[in-house]
């Protein structure tokens, strides 16, 4: 009799442990499981913050260019304005892709700046032509050709415009960039 009450425990013993051994499986697929699912959000997610950092580092190395064309355009200076003017060209089209469609009041301020640019370039050039039209007199001076109706004119007009841009347009186009968007 004592061999039957052993065969019956060990029976249940190995019962146990095959329902333990069965548990411990399900249990340990399980978690592979949810590790690789946790894995692939995790992965997910390191790519769309990495790609955001990138996306945030170029809009800011963007719009720190395209101010400081701004600057270099509105600091007075008359040489390379077509240069310089080209130059925020490129930076305003690479902000006005990064940000695409998304912020209307944004593009449409950097369009305004660009517009008043071009204004400052286009007079810049009429200043030119009117100093080599003027070399070509024979009474040619530096200082009455400065002096012209026209020459005044085209300088206040800049003049106007560069601190249109810097007190108008500037700080406005830096907050809408800055705003929730870096």
């Amino acid at each position: 009799m004592p061999d039957n009450i052993f065969n019956i425990f060990a029976a249940i013993g190995i019962g146990l442990t095959f329902i333990a051994s069965l548990a411990a499986v399900f249990v340990s697929v399980a978690s592979i499981r949810n590790s690789k699912k946790t894995a692939k959000h995790s992965n997910y997610l390191n790519t769309i913050t990495a790609t955001r950092y990138k996306w945030s580092v170029d809009l800011r190395e963007s719009a720190s260019n395209y101010f400081a064309r701004i600057a270099r355009l509105c600091d007075g200076q008359e040489e390379n304005l077509i240069a310089i003017l080209n130059e925020f060209t490129v930076y305003h089209f690479e902000i006005v892709l990064l940000i695409f469609k998304q912020d209307r009041k944004l593009h449409d301020l950097m369009s305004a700046i660009r517009s008043k640019a071009f204004e400052i370039v286009d007079l810049n050039n009429l200043i030119i032509r009117q100093h080599e039209k003027a070399k070509s007199n024979p009474n040619y001076s530096p200082l009455i050709d400065e002096d012209e109706k026209l020459v005044i004119e085209a300088r206040s007009k800049i003049y106007d415009l560069r601190r249109s841009i810097i007190e108008e347009y500037q700080s406005p186009v830096f907050d809408e960039i800055r705003r929730g968007r870096t």
